[in-house]
């Protein structure tokens, strides 16, 4: 990999450790400052929000500035308000919930801003599209698996405020190798209107079948991965297999280790994943199914955590050539257009899965989710076959 995709990988995987840290700091000292379950809930609540409606506005903000002064500018404001929290704390032991609401909402709207960005500048980076999308989503699944738990123990040992002082740290490092990230040249758009400039990228989507392909993929790969991040796999677990809550944490990290070990793959093989990128989406997805299936005739303890495992690895046979196909499609300069698209269908759609899926296992029962998600894989492989004319 080029020397400024490293940079961006890095920079980047130090912003989102931070960013765990935060939420779980954050969410923790809510619960405890309330000892109400409502309260400590607004904070993912509002964090989903402001993610929404920054990545819906995100093409106002790259119409002006160039997308590395956008995720340098990003950075740096959510440090100077990290920094006014803690000097807040430190004038006063407590801190007001409306305030602490108030400034989880501002960093999270700058961090949704970032996210389409580090997506669409891949591409002027990087030499090689495989090698970095690998790199980068194994340093996002690393950064979730050690995160949320790390983050937990920093602030039970340590307390809010110097747990906090650890994250504006994270957060000072990666706002400087943000900063010497090469300039990208920004496209003049003076003539193009705001509401142009807004709904550039769903006109692209509309109008190009190979995007419109992707959306529709996505929202099937959402549905279909929505029993592994929702309450439906607490339910196998305790139901079905009768573990404990602590089981469930197990899968999870198994699941996170096998996308991990995907990525790793993918990145050694990244020339064979470019050159045959329908074939492995395809065979991603029918072992994916395949796996799911297995899990739903053969439910076994120890059988669970391999496959969930296996899942997570097969994720990214599918996520890595899908990214590259997409970064493949579309101009440079409107690809952060089209990621802003995919950001905010992404969000409406994970959370409409989520609860269809809760609804379906709580009124009909866990292995009709279960089916409900192999249907949806075996449909998304017929879609990647039925378009292949398209993405090799």
């Amino acid at each position: 990999m080029s020397k400024d995709i490293r940079k961006l990988v890095i920079s980047q995987g130090l912003a989102n450790l931070a960013d765990v840290f935060f939420r779980v700091i954050v969410i923790a000292n809510v619960f405890v400052l309330s000892g109400s379950v409502i309260s400590t809930s607004l904070v993912p609540i509002l964090i989903g929000l402001s993610f929404f409606l920054a990545s819906f506005l995100v093409p106002l903000v790259t119409k002006r500035l160039a997308l590395n002064r956008v995720l340098f500018l990003t950075q740096l404001g959510k440090t100077i308000m990290l920094a006014i929290l803690l000097f807040l704390l430190k004038q006063s032991e407590t801190i007001s919930l409306p305030l602490l609401y108030a400034i989880v909402t501002l960093i999270s709207v700058l961090d949704g801003f970032a996210a389409p960005v580090s997506y669409a500048i891949v591409p002027r980076y990087a030499s090689d599209l495989a090698k970095a999308n690998a790199a980068i989503s194994m340093s996002g699944e690393s950064v979730q698996l050690v995160g949320w738990g790390l983050g937990g123990f920093l602030f039970a040992s340590l307390g809010m405020n110097p747990s906090l002082l650890i994250v504006l740290a994270l957060f000072t490092f990666s706002t400087i190798l943000m900063f010497g990230l090469p300039l990208v040249e920004k496209e003049e758009l003076s003539s193009e209107t705001n509401v142009e400039t807004l709904t550039k990228g769903w006109r692209l989507v509309a109008k190009e079948s190979r995007l419109g392909f992707i959306v529709q993929a996505n929202l099937l790969e959402i549905l279909a991965n929505a029993i592994w991040v929702s309450s439906v796999l607490l339910v196998f677990v305790t139901e079905i297999l009768h573990r404990s809550e602590s089981y469930w944490g197990y899968v999870n990290t198994s699941y996170s280790l096998g996308i991990i070990l995907g990525g790793a793959i993918v990145f050694r093989l990244a020339e064979k994943v470019v050159t045959y990128k329908y074939q492995t989406m395809t065979f991603s997805l029918l072992a994916t199914a395949l796996v799911t299936l297995l899990i739903v005739l053969f439910p076994n303890p120890p059988a669970f955590l391999f496959l969930s495992l296996v899942i997570g690895f097969l994720s990214q046979i599918k996520e890595v050539p899908e990214s590259v196909f997409l970064q493949e499609s579309v101009d440079e300069k409107e690809l952060v257009n089209v990621y802003s698209v995919i950001e905010v269908v992404s969000t409406l759609a994970f959370s409409a899965s989520v609860f269809l899926m809760s609804f379906i296992t709580e009124y009909f029962g866990v292995f009709t989710s279960f089916g409900l998600t192999i249907l949806c894989l075996l449909v998304e492989s017929i879609l990647v076959l039925s378009n292949k004319h398209q993405i090799n």
